[in-house]
């Protein structure tokens, strides 16, 4: 008896492109399914800046363009130069900078795990949810330079 496969669904592409900033950052989501994803961070100055972990999501960062400073929950700090990267385990508290003087371009992979009771993935050293877009981490609405592109057609 033959087994019948399910066709995937459609595929889709993307490209690798952003703004460069005058200040702040960004996330451009690049590619999306229930597991895994893709997007591309633009940061002028900061990162995420406080310690946090994910609880159901291991995840990657490749330098494209600039310099990062990844610190653990030590903070011990690696620091990262274009075209290399760092894999973060679920779990594995982490922050970053960006300390090269110029914008930061990452292309970030994460993988999400199923997890139960809806309970969020980004979590402070006291297991409390942490939001990326707090005042708390830092952050800072990114501000285009007008006609200042990166990557695809640039």
């Amino acid at each position: 008896m033959a087994t019948e496969v399910q066709s995937p669904p459609d595929t889709y592409t993307f490209q690798l492109k952003g703004n460069y900033l005058s200040k702040g950052r960004v996330n451009i989501n690049l590619a999306q399914e229930e597991c895994l994803w893709l997007s591309l961070k633009v940061n002028a100055e900061g990162g995420e800046n406080a310690i946090h972990a994910h609880a159901a999501e291991e995840h990657a960062f490749i330098v494209m363009e600039g310099e990062v400073t990844f610190f653990d929950r030590h903070g011990d700090g690696k620091v990262l130069k274009q075209y290399e990267g760092i894999m973060i385990p679920k779990g594995a508290y982490y922050r970053y900078l960006n300390t090269g003087g110029t914008n930061l371009f990452l292309l970030r992979v994460g993988a999400k795990f199923a997890q139960e009771g809806g309970q969020e993935t980004r979590v402070r050293q006291d297991g409390t949810f942490l939001d990326s877009s707090s005042s708390e981490n830092h952050h800072v609405d990114g501000v285009e330079i007008p006609g200042k592109t990166w990557g695809f057609g640039s």
